[in-house]
Formats: C-alpha cells, structure tokens, sequence
C-alpha cells in the first residue's frame, strides 16, 4: 500500500496557499490598506480635519485621495468638503507636495461656495511627509451671489502615512 503522507502534506499546503490568496484578494477588492492621510484646512477661527483616510498609494508615488473618503470634523462657524478628487505629486529635491487642482466646498451660515485653486503646492517639513502651507487663494466656482468672488485659505496641512 502506497505511503498517503507526502499526498497530505500537498494538499494542506494548497488548502493554506488558497486561503492566503483569498484573504489578499478579499483585503484588495475592499480597499483594505496601509497607507493614509490626515488632512487639516483652517479658515479664522474653523478647523477641520480628516483623520486616516485610505489612499491607494504612498509618497513618493502620485497619491490620489478620493473625495467621498474624506469626512471632515469641524470646528467653528466654517464647514469644508472636497468638491472633487485630488491629487498630490512629490518632488522630494524641492520638498514639495503639488495639486494640480482642489475643490472645496465651504459652508457657513447656512450657505454653501464652491472654490478652486490651481497648483497648490506645500511645504514638507524636513524630512518627514507631514506637508503645510497657507494662505491659499481660490476662485469662486459655484454658490450664490452672496459667496466672495475668491477667497484665502488660511492653512493646510496634510500628513501621509504608511
């Protein structure tokens, strides 16, 4: 009679690699990740912030963070949401971090504006991924007759994480 162990020991390791294939198939079609970013915007006295939001990639790669991912938490009479994605290219001789263009939609007493800004560009600071810079100047793309033609973003910071 034929000897079955060496049968057993293949089976078991294909029964282990299938369920580590599944579990890594499972974590990338639900978005499972490492890395992250935090984001702060301040305008006066509001603060808002947005804490370990999953992005698909790490710096010094593009990273595209997904507007319906961020959630701000905010403070103060000021409310913001991204109006759109955006995405953050690195130039680590420069140490810097560059939107091409970022869409925020600010609320405040009840009144919804929409502003665009065109190649903002942070500040890294030395030599971690924690990005900041301010003011930052917009143009009005959306809102009623009672929203400011542009406004001044006071401060951002964004923070990658991996």
């Amino acid at each position: 009679m034929p000897h079955r162990r060496p049968a057993t020991l293949v089976a078991a390791a294909a029964a282990l690699l299938l369920c580590t294939t599944a579990t890594a198939s499972v974590a990338a079609s639900t978005g499972a990740t490492a890395d992250f970013v935090d984001l702060v915007l301040a305008e006066g006295g509001s603060r808002c912030e947005a804490d370990r939001v999953q992005v698909g990639a790490a710096p010094p790669a593009t990273v595209a963070i997904d507007a319906d991912k961020v959630d701000f938490d905010c403070r103060g009479d000021t409310s913001f949401k991204f109006g759109g994605d955006a995405a953050f290219a690195f130039d680590d001789a420069k140490g810097t971090a560059t939107a091409e263009d970022v869409r925020i939609a600010a609320r405040k007493f009840g009144v919804t504006c929409t502003y665009e800004a065109s190649r903002v560009t942070l500040e890294r600071d030395g030599a971690t991924r924690e990005y900041r810079g301010g003011p930052i100047g917009a143009k009005k793309v959306g809102g009623s007759f009672l929203c400011p033609g542009s406004v001044n973003l006071d401060s951002a910071e964004v923070v990658f994480h991996q």
